[in-house]
């Protein structure tokens, strides 16, 4: 599995952005607006749909999405 660095939305926490942990981090990731969460392995967040982050990440370097809990 591959290993992302997830940031949550400052001001809409159920927000999240999933990086790469070989890819840069997205320009519009600014300190006012995003914080770091934590870096894991895909196939420990349940109902995190690794497909969709994997085809988002290869064509975009990130993947956007909101978490259920």
């Amino acid at each position: 599995m591959r290993t992302y660095n997830l940031f949550r939305r400052k001001d809409e926490t159920e927000l999240y952005c999933a990086v790469p942990e070989s890819v840069p981090v997205p320009a519009f990731q600014t300190d006012d607006s995003w914080e770091y969460a934590r870096s894991l392995d895909i196939g420990a967040l349940s109902g995190f749909d690794a497909a969709a982050a994997h085809a988002s990440a290869a064509a975009n370097g990130f993947y956007l999405f909101h978490s259920a809990s």
